[in-house]
């Protein structure tokens, strides 16, 4: 009864997975293709979720598995073989991957992906030695919640990650997500695309938007020794401890940034957040203020 019932389960969990590609183009011609993509995308799942890192190592698994994966499809032509894999999967819309498996994720773990984080780092190692070609820079996009990856774009060089960030976002579905990126990504036709494909942002406001920047901590500096009193606020304080070391932090959002608005004209201006962080590590006392744009394709306040 157990196994029945197992086995019975274990087909629901298949057919979910892959209800979540069923729109998932395939541009093979209908006549000449031998594996299914249904069965493609479940030998990849059940490979790598069994520790398979190449396409070798997934059809190795499919040779060694067809059984099993015969009790969820017909596989009546058996795996493809390594290099067959890579061709196929080389036809597959990546953008349009993106969606399906992130959807299936946030179904797996009830959690709808609400927090994306998009940073550039560069490689450990690549570019230190002499015989290596130029250090190789990623730009990612990283699901909190969730905890995986839902793209990279490679790029030559960090101050390329400007443009690598407009093509990481084309590549993922953000809406109804907040997108956070690190002063890099402050720039205008960033912040459109982001409120275009009908997401929110949080980006680090640093020197390369002076103007704005001066405006932000000038109004700060002004308010906060009036404890904000000409301005709608929100706050927030966390306390973290560990090895030695206490950081306290203090968030203090404006809401009302209509002046700020009107000076700049930065797409979906809603609110301006200003992290105040305390470190204390072994008795020494080191202070650091950061500010933040927050914006929305909402007509609600951020």
């Amino acid at each position: 009864m157990e196994d029945g019932a197992a086995g019975f389960e274990a087909i629901a969990e298949t057919t979910s997975f892959l209800h979540y590609f069923n729109d998932l183009p395939d541009y093979r011609q209908p006549g000449k293709v031998e594996y299914p993509l249904p069965e493609v995308l479940l030998l990849i799942l059940l490979a790598v979720l069994a520790g398979a890192e190449t396409f070798t190592d997934i059809a190795r698994f499919g040779e060694k598995k067809l059984e099993l994966l015969r009790r969820f499809r017909p596989f009546k032509n058996g795996t493809p073989a390594h290099d067959h894999l890579g061709d196929i999967f080389a036809t597959l819309d990546p953008k349009a991957f993106h969606r399906c498996f992130v959807a299936w994720v946030a179904a797996r773990t009830n959690t709808p992906v609400e927090l994306i984080s998009l940073d550039g780092k560069t490689s450990r190692r690549s570019g230190q030695t002499k015989a290596s070609k130029d250090a190789i820079h990623m730009v990612s996009a990283f699901a909190a919640r969730q905890r995986i990856v839902l793209g990279q774009v490679k790029v030559s060089e960090k101050s390329n990650e400007i443009v690598a960030i407009p093509a990481l976002l084309d590549m993922i579905s953000i809406e109804d997500a907040v997108v956070t990126i690190d002063a890099m990504g402050c720039q205008r036709n960033i912040a459109s695309k982001i409120i275009d494909k009908k997401a929110d942002y949080i980006l680090a406001l640093k020197g390369n938007q002076t103007k704005l920047r001066e405006d932000v901590e000038i109004f700060v500096d002004e308010q906060k020794p009036l404890q904000y009193r000409d301005a709608t606020i929100s706050t927030h304080q966390t306390v973290d401890a560990n090895h030695g070391r206490i950081e306290t932090r203090k968030y203090t959002v404006l809401h009302d940034v209509g002046w700020l608005q009107e000076r700049h004209k930065w797409p979906g201006l809603k609110g301006v957040v200003v992290v105040e962080s305390k470190r204390e590590i072994a008795g020494k006392i080191t202070n650091e203020t950061r500010f933040y744009i927050t914006g929305t394709s909402k007509n609600n306040p951020f």
